[in-house]
């Protein structure tokens, strides 16, 4: 039988078929080290397909050559995370998922990963403002964004530079939070502190403890005055999880000491809690938290950011953020003199560093004192020399 197929040529890497030419390489295999033909084919003319031939030598003799390869940025994103899904925190796995889902594969689902440039990024990112989202929000996306095509560059092999990395990602001004000040803290607590869960923001206020750390507070976390944090109550899409660890302190724990008239004070949110269980009989769920419902299982992750907000409006306060109460409890130890290392291991900062950045316009005030501060100090005890 006669094959009537027409041989197709190939001189200096490059072949036609009659309508589109190709190239071939040898490419080593990365297991074995042996090289083999890798045809990339579909350029419309002669000159384009040497032009990616000599760019493809050039690339494999730098070590710089990547596999073509057709996925596209959406596809690479969605293999990405679920790749690292158990790498990472719930609450960041379940942002990451977020982030890709509402604004990164629709504005760059589509585009071939080895065809994604800066000027889409680009794009992106000036879109994704005029939504209008703030730009620590597209920061943020970009940050993700980067992160995965590190992995594409540095692991998979399927870029041989980042795009991100040649666009500035937009940085929102730094904003220092408008905290109450003392009297309106004293204001707001006296106005809670006939409501059931009233305790939960003294404490908040008191230890600069976050909002999943209290909420996973538990009895036995008090040893007398001294109160151990080490997990935190989350909300991770649809789902509440209990972490098993915080953000800082050793090892993700840490003690915190709690002052005479807070202890009092417990002990009265405690009474509460046992009436409450009494009143209730069986229809009580004994978990052992320190703040529940009425019936004893513990207390959406979410109760105390909205009952803060009631509470603050009831007061006739000025509204913030119930993290404030966090930043309120740091700011006012630092300017109390505190040293910077025992505020972040009351705050659960693994690194001062991270507390002295956050309130950096507390250590300035300090910074502006500590010559005046000095010279008192020595003045006082007779050191001073005029």
């Amino acid at each position: 039988m006669t094959n009537n197929r027409k041989k197709i040529t190939v001189k200096n890497g490059i072949s036609f078929n009659g309508k589109t030419y190709s190239y071939v390489l040898r490419v080593p295999d990365p297991d074995t080290g042996k090289t083999k033909p890798r045809w990339i084919s579909g350029f419309a003319t002669e000159k384009q397909a040497k032009l990616e031939r000599d760019k493809a030598r050039i690339a494999l003799a730098t070590n710089s050559y990547v596999t073509v390869s057709g996925i596209t940025v959406g596809q690479f994103l969605d293999n990405w995370i679920e790749l690292h899904a158990n790498q990472l925190k719930p609450t960041t796995l379940s942002k990451y998922r977020s982030y890709l889902r509402l604004y990164l594969k629709p504005g760059l689902g589509s585009i071939k990963l080895q065809e994604l440039k800066p000027s889409h990024v680009q794009t992106l990112y000036g879109q994704l403002l005029e939504r209008p989202l703030a730009p620590s929000t597209v920061h943020y996306a970009g940050s993700i964004l980067k992160l995965a095509l590190n992995y594409a560059v540095d692991v998979d092999g399927l870029l041989a530079t980042n795009p991100v990395n040649k666009v500035a990602t937009p940085k929102g001004a730094s904003v220092t939070p408008d905290l109450w000040n003392k009297e309106e803290l004293n204001r707001f607590l006296k106005a809670s502190s006939g409501h059931r869960l009233g305790f939960y923001f003294r404490l908040s206020a008191f230890t600069g403890a976050r909002r999943g750390e209290l909420c996973a507070l538990r009895w036995s976390d008090f040893d007398g005055s001294l109160l151990t944090i080490s997990k935190s109550r989350v909300k991770a899409g649809n789902e509440v999880l209990e972490l098993n660890s915080t953000k800082g302190g050793t090892n993700g724990r840490r003690t915190v000491k709690v002052d005479t008239d807070t202890m009092e004070l417990l002990k009265a949110h405690r009474k509460r809690q046992i009436q409450e269980r009494m009143a209730i009989g069986e229809g009580w769920t004994d978990t052992g938290y320190v703040f529940v419902r009425e019936d004893g299982l513990p207390i959406d992750v979410h109760t105390p950011t909205h009952l803060f907000r009631k509470l603050s409006k009831q007061a006739g306060l000025a509204p913030i953020r119930l993290h404030d109460l966090r930043h309120l409890h740091a700011t006012e130890l630092l300017r109390l003199g505190i040293p910077l290392h025992v505020v972040a291991h009351r705050l659960g900062h693994r690194d001062a560093m991270v507390t002295a950045t956050i309130y950096a316009h507390v250590t300035d005030e300090q910074i502006e004192t500590a010559s005046e501060t000095f010279a008192l100090a020595m003045n006082a005890n007779g050191q001073g020399v005029r």
